[in-house]
């Protein structure tokens, strides 16, 4: 620690720290003004002072370096990066909807920052104390952000959370050492700090780690919500017909390799103008919005739900041979749904589905979905809320490129 305060100019590091932790801020400043709207604004706030409070407090440190001495001046720079600690914390907690009783962390630290208070204010600024104490609070407050950032619940994020948990990690331990170096030298000045380089220079490295961490996050959640965006439809939540038809491409020219079966569910909601004429477009958007969640509860994985447009949905079941048990059991499911719309009124709704199956994978993808479509018509010409299967002949392959795309 002395050897490593010889060669590293402490007044140095708190300035390069001041500066390094300003732009910081300002980085998070910027992110906040933008304001993605998938990212809670609370968060990208707290980061931007907690940095200005960082840089502050650096700040204050510097000032005797400026001949301007003022009483517990050590106490109030230090307090104010226990402040930077508190609100990175909460940045985090924020960032990532962690449930609020993680917050409890605030309450030891609150209390250790206050006895530190109480002991400077009745005696005077010893370093192996305002160490102990003021580590201590970084500690918990670092250790916290890092459990919450390993525990990342999102796929896109959790890689680039749990390396900035792991950062936070190492900077926890960073102020564990600074702690134990007081402890095992107890004829050490408190007068003067020895590990104030160590510190600072850990600090200087890990921030410069830490920030890009939290932009790669964001970067990298902005990307999961373009793909969503280009995926989902918006209004159901259910993958959109590019997505689907995609997927049926696939699996037809699957199963016509491994000569498998392969099977298509067209779904109509029966007499959905009337909904839209009778109670309004919002209602109709809740009666769809029912019907897909209805749809994707019902399914099995692997099964593939989505959106083609309007009122119709597609089906993509993973076994085949079970498709026309799924069609009955999706028909049963929705003729159920009790859907609120509003002024206490309550709508019911059914479906009619059109099953298609090519056994031994016989034919191409759009002839699969014709016929899926044909005996959907036939379910609507039937009575409605009823399924109609349909198997379709051995036939010559076509040329899957000659099929024309919905999308």
């Amino acid at each position: 620690m002395q050897q490593l305060e010889m060669v590293l100019h402490a007044g140095t590091l708190i300035a390069v720290n001041a500066l390094i932790s300003l732009l910081s801020s300002f980085v998070f400043l910027l992110a906040y003004w933008i304001r993605p709207r998938f990212v809670p604004p609370y968060s990208l706030l707290a980061w931007c002072i907690a940095y200005l409070a960082f840089a502050a407090g650096f700040g204050v440190l510097m000032l005797p370096a400026f001949a301007i001495s003022l009483p517990r001046l050590g106490l109030f720079g230090n307090l104010l990066i226990d402040l930077g600690a508190a609100l990175n914390f909460a940045a985090v907690h924020l960032y990532l909807k962690r449930p609020r009783i993680e917050l409890w962390i605030l309450v030891p630290a609150l209390l250790l920052a206050m006895i530190e208070v109480a002991y400077v204010l009745s005696h005077f600024e010893n370093m192996r104390v305002m160490v102990a104490l003021g580590c201590a609070v970084r500690g918990i407050l670092t250790v916290g952000a890092a459990l919450a950032l390993w525990q990342c619940l999102d796929d896109s994020r959790r890689p680039v959370a749990r390396l900035a948990g792991a950062i936070h990690a190492i900077w926890a331990l960073v102020l564990l050492v600074r702690m134990l170096w007081w402890v095992f030298n107890p004829a050490a000045d408190g007068d003067w700090d020895p590990t104030t380089s160590f510190g600072l220079t850990a600090r200087l490295v890990l921030t410069c780690a830490i920030t890009p961490c939290f932009l790669w996050m964001l970067t990298r959640q902005l990307d999961a919500e373009l793909l969503r965006y280009a995926s989902r439809d918006p209004l159901t939540g259910l993958v959109n017909r590019r997505v689907i038809w995609e997927q049926g491409l696939a699996r037809t020219a699957q199963a016509t390799r491994q000569r498998r079966a392969v099977a298509a569910l067209m779904i109509d909601v029966d007499h959905f103008k009337k909904v839209n004429d009778g109670w309004g477009h919002a209602a109709g958007d809740a009666v769809l919005r029912a019907v897909a969640h209805a749809l994707s509860e019902t399914v099995s994985p692997g099964d593939v739900v989505g959106r083609v447009g309007g009122e119709e949905f597609l089906v993509l079941p993973a076994h085949p041979g079970t498709a026309a048990a799924l069609a009955e059991r999706l028909r049963a499911a929705v003729a159920d749904l009790q859907i609120p719309v509003g002024d206490g009124e309550v709508l019911q709704c059914t479906i009619s589905l059109g099953h298609a199956e090519a056994p031994n994978g016989n034919g191409t993808w759009q002839r699969l979905v014709n016929e899926a479509d044909h005996a959907l018509y036939a379910a609507k010409q039937g009575g409605r809320n009823r399924v109609v299967s349909v198997m379709m002949p051995a036939l010559q392959a076509a040329d899957a490129d000659s099929a024309v795309a919905l999308a």
